[in-house]
């Protein structure tokens, strides 16, 4: 505080007593200061200052409650039909399955009733006595042979069945295979082999099994071939059936015989393995 400040605020407070400098203080805080006069107008405002910089960002607010579902738009037009791919490889023909059991035979039917008999025709007259004929030459010469076993039939070789279940006039002779009919006539034969290849070779390419019917005596003829309906593949099982209707002579010879490209074992049908039968039918 300078001189002239002093003596102002001693001016001012005149009626004090003591010149020391708190005292005047104490004067001028206490009782030694006028009433305060009336409040000024309040001045005019001030221009605008200039915009601060923006403060920073706040965070960020929780997510709002997720709202309804608006509604499904309309299905839109079906599109153009794609061309049609190509056709796919045919898949392999499946095995022959086996053959199932011979059902059992049907009950007889009943007798007719016997029809009114004629009247006796005249008495015709006696032709000559014919000329006797060879041995078996009646029309129900048969036959009908089986197997039951697994044997193995090499290529080229005879089937040899073991089994004799009729044999009227046609005789057969399980150790050759062969059957020989007893005369001059016409005979019907059926057959069916259940066969398995014994293919072995490395790619095990699947092969038809075949047999054939040889006329084996006085010549050498083919009467009939069969074959399995699929080629097989190695250990496949098939059965190869047939018939045929032939002329012969008396006491020709015939057997069949394996024609396939590869050995094939017989094998059980629930019981049979081989079965055929011949008849003559004139």
């Amino acid at each position: 505080m300078n001189q002239e400040d002093y003596d102002k605020i001693r001016d001012k407070c005149k009626d004090c007593k003591d010149n020391c400098l708190c005292e005047v203080v104490r004067c001028l805080i206490n009782d030694c200061t006028g009433p305060t006069g009336p409040t000024g107008r309040t001045g005019d405002r001030g221009p605008t200052g200039p915009q601060g910089y923006p403060g920073p960002t706040g965070p960020t607010g929780a997510t709002g409650m997720q709202g309804p579902t608006g509604p499904t738009g309309a299905t839109g037009a079906t599109g153009m039909q794609g061309p049609t791919g190509p056709t796919g490889a045919t898949g392999a023909t499946g095995a022959t399955g086996m053959q199932g059991p011979t059902g059992p035979t049907g009950a007889t039917g009943a007798t007719g009733a016997t029809g009114m008999q004629g009247p006796t025709g005249p008495t015709g007259a006696t032709g000559a006595t014919g000329a006797t004929g060879p041995s078996g030459g009646s029309f129900n010469a048969a036959a009908m042979v089986h197997d039951e076993t697994n044997t193995v039939v090499p290529i080229n070789e005879a089937i040899k069945p073991s089994i004799t279940n009729l044999s009227n006039g046609i005789t057969y002779d399980p150790t050759t295979g062969e059957f020989t009919v007893p005369q001059t006539g016409q005979y019907l034969i059926n057959w069916w082999f259940n066969a398995r290849s014994k293919n072995t070779n490395t790619e095990c390419e699947p092969v038809a099994l075949g047999i054939e019917l040889h006329q084996t005596y006085p010549g050498f003829n083919l009467i009939a071939h069969s074959s399995t309906h699929n080629r097989l593949s190695c250990c496949d099982t098939g059965t190869i059936s047939g018939n045929a209707l032939f002329a012969a002579n008396a006491n020709d010879k015939f057997r069949f015989v394996n024609t396939s490209n590869t050995d094939f074992q017989l094998v059980p049908n629930d019981r049979y393995s081989a079965s055929f039968s011949i008849t003559r039918i004139n």
